[in-house]
């Protein structure tokens, strides 16, 4: 019967870690850029429907979020595939989250402080934040051209993994984009739909009622158990 408290206890700990998923999804789901996680249950069930082998490396969802307009020209939001890379001391590390500024030194951070890589490679130093952006990135100030913000996407077979809330990294190749569409003026959403979390919550906590059960039907396995060996002396 110690299966029963086994299978209890794998039960009860995948309905927990399916509700850490969602509870933390649901919280960013104001972040800028944010990418959903997704848990295995979830890439297990996509790869049955699909009749795949689950990539259990990947956790996220990478599905474009919505644009929104902000009037910031120093807001980036890529159009399709590809990540900004951003340096972050001697790391490099890839997110959609593009609200970028101009500090003093003229160089285009992020939020976090990560400064904004052109494509190549070096950090993007502008003279002003009064700039215009072009759909493929270049950067033109007063009509000239004075850099080009590149995007970035992993070679085949490269995984990324999250570095915080909507940053990445990994130790493979990452593939500049031939045709990059990057919008200017405007940020990408996080792509968590509210209603996916609450049914995926919903689900949890029945499972979790599932092991609860299992534990109560060990409980009176055990007593009526007890109860027969008792009376038998």
């Amino acid at each position: 019967m110690s299966g029963l408290i086994e299978s209890a206890a794998a039960i009860l700990s995948a309905s927990e870690r399916r509700l850490e998923v969602a509870a933390h999804n649901v919280a960013n789901v104001s972040t800028p850029g944010y990418k959903r996680s997704v848990g295995f249950s979830q890439i297990l069930a996509a790869a049955r429907e699909s009749n795949t082998l689950p990539d259990i490396v990947a956790r996220n969802d990478f599905a474009q979020g919505k644009l929104i307009s902000s009037g910031n020209p120093l807001d980036l939001a890529v159009s399709g595939s590809g990540f900004f890379q951003v340096r972050a001391g001697d790391q490099l590390l890839y997110t959609r989250q593009g609200q970028f500024r101009r500090v003093e030194n003229g160089t285009v951070v992020s939020a976090q402080g990560h400064v904004l890589q052109q494509a190549g490679g070096g950090d993007l130093v502008l003279e002003n934040a009064a700039v215009q952006i072009l759909g493929d990135g270049t950067v033109l100030d007063r009509g000239r051209p004075v850099g080009r913000v590149g995007l970035s996407a992993p070679a085949a077979g490269v995984t990324l993994n999250a570095v915080g809330e909507s940053h990445f990294a990994t130790g493979g190749v990452m593939e500049e984009v031939a045709e990059p569409m990057i919008r200017q003026g405007m940020v990408e959403s996080s792509n968590v739909s509210m209603g996916d979390e609450m049914v995926t919550m919903m689900a949890a906590m029945r499972q979790a009622e599932g092991g609860a059960r299992l534990v109560q039907v060990y409980d009176e396995l055990m007593g009526r158990a007890l109860t027969t060996l008792g009376g038998g002396r």
